[in-house]
């Protein structure tokens, strides 16, 4: 058995008087699993000139080869990575793959959180034993807009059958007037990622892109609306697949560093470093308004008798 870590040191009384812990109810707070997506065909070429940002070849781009790369690696990692003890993946833990309906944010999510890969025969026989339909239909590969990729069957855990994947507008990327940034009809999405759910998705065509070029402001207060969102949530530990944009403004507005005033650097520089493609940062987001859901690790207490009568918080 490898040694205890070391303990770490006190504070002092001088770093103990700027020193502050905050206690809430388990309920009021959510572990979150915030994934920016794999390298797009705009990231490739936009990096290199910006102004290709602003062609309309790259109008919802795909993932490039090296996004896929980057989606695999990071799917191994979420696989072999443990708890400390060495008992429960951490894989595991996450109840529900929440994902912004646009097309490298659903391939990212397919690719990190899926299932297997699906050859044509493996889809054929699924579908004719009734399996669900996959997460993802094969596409085909066309030359700096998609690699093509083989169908993915849906994410069936040790804990869950299958992982549900959600698709919500709220976290897309910054609505301004980049064709990358302008997603498809929902019909398409439906046909080309059969396993996501798009009911939440309730305009079938973009009526946001172009009507606006969104501020720091304007994010923040989409990122507070997507936040209340995800506290009404059943789910306790939610992977959400997002953008760089959208991602850096929520971790910026929303960060305890800054809401609180107490910022060391070293913990302000990590929700203030913009994100990588394909990057992972696990936060835990606390809301002190009570917005949480149902706790049921709750307890009672009190004077036993044959029948609790156990009103959990959070119950009507």
């Amino acid at each position: 058995m490898a040694p205890a870590a070391a303990a770490p040191a006190a504070p002092s009384d001088e770093d103990r008087s700027s020193h502050r812990f905050y206690i809430t109810p388990l309920r009021h707070t959510k572990t979150l699993y915030l994934i920016r997506h794999g390298e797009g065909y705009h990231n490739l070429h936009g990096e290199k000139d910006h102004a290709q940002y602003a062609s309309e070849k790259f109008f919802d781009a795909s993932l490039t080869p090296k996004g896929w790369e980057q989606c695999a690696a990071l799917k191994a990692h979420l696989e072999s990575a443990k708890t400390p003890d060495g008992r429960e993946s951490l894989l595991d833990r996450i109840e529900c793959v929440v994902v912004s309906p646009l097309t490298r944010a659903l391939e990212t999510a397919v690719g990190a959180l899926g299932g297997d890969d699906l050859d044509a025969d493996a889809a054929a026989k699924a579908a004719a034993d009734g399996a669900p339909p996959p997460l993802m239909i094969a596409s085909d590969a066309e030359e700096d807009v998609r690699p093509g990729h083989a169908a993915v069957a849906m994410n069936t855990n040790t804990i869950r059958a299958p992982l549900p994947f959600v698709a919500c507008e709220l976290c897309r990327e910054h609505i301004g007037k980049n064709p990358c940034d302008r997603r498809r009809d929902v019909a398409s999405y439906r046909a080309a990622f059969p396993g996501v759910d798009f009911s939440g998705v309730t305009e079938e065509k973009d009526v946001l892109w172009g009507t606006m070029c969104e501020t720091n402001d304007d994010m923040a207060r989409r990122a507070h609306t997507f936040l209340e969102w995800v506290m009404r949530r059943p789910e306790q530990h939610v992977a959400v697949v997002t953008h760089s944009a959208f991602m850096s403004t929520m971790l910026r507005s929303f960060g305890a560093t800054d809401q609180l005033g107490t910022a060391p650097a070293a913990v302000k520089g990590e929700t203030h470093r913009w994100p990588n493609n394909c990057e992972m940062r696990p936060v835990v987001v606390v809301d002190p308004s009570g917005g949480g859901g149902v706790e049921p690790m709750f307890w009672p207490g009190g004077e036993p008798h044959e029948e609790w009568d156990v009103k959990r918080p959070g119950e009507a």
